[in-house]
């Protein structure tokens, strides 16, 4: 019960903030000002968001089976050994339900090479990325330091 309750509280503080304050720090998942940060495309599922999405330094690829390969993403890991553009993950992703205040897609990396092996290590390293455009052309981005300077990293799907 209490899991729930919080996330009520959660809600009904951002629903307030939003109503009160253009900033929307802390609840931007369900608005944002800043120029390429959509809202999740309504109806949006899992079928929707399978195929690979680049940008300028990383590939990801989001299979029908749950599983991610990426190279060149995550490029903000401090302790990572390594040319960050060279880095590869594999591991699980999934879309969170609409009303979650999780990452709306989410990613449970078992391997980062020059970080992180789950088989040496134990557990998984999470991250995640905002879902915008539409349900036929989705993109997938990040804030890139504080969100208030609406610098964005996109992943564009091209197939």
């Amino acid at each position: 019960m209490g899991v729930h309750m919080n996330r009520r509280l959660f809600g009904l503080a951002c629903t307030l903030v939003l109503a009160a304050s253009v900033s929307t720090t802390g609840c931007s998942s369900r608005y944002s000002p800043c120029p390429g940060a959509d809202q999740r495309p309504e109806g949006l599922n899992t079928q929707d968001l399978v195929g690979t999405y680049e940008d300028s330094a990383a590939r990801l690829t989001l299979r029908n089976d749950g599983t991610f390969t990426t190279v060149g993403w995550p490029a903000d890991l401090e302790e990572a050994s390594g040319n960050s553009r060279d880095r590869t993950g594999s591991g699980t992703w999934k879309l969170t339900p609409d009303h979650d205040i999780d990452w709306p897609v989410s990613f449970s990396f078992h391997k980062i090479s020059g970080f992180w092996d789950s088989d040496v290590s134990g557990g998984y390293y999470g991250s995640g990325l905002y879902v915008g455009g539409g349900r036929e052309n989705p993109h997938l981005y990040e804030y890139v330091g504080d969100p208030d300077s609406c610098d964005l990293n996109t992943l564009t799907r091209n197939s």
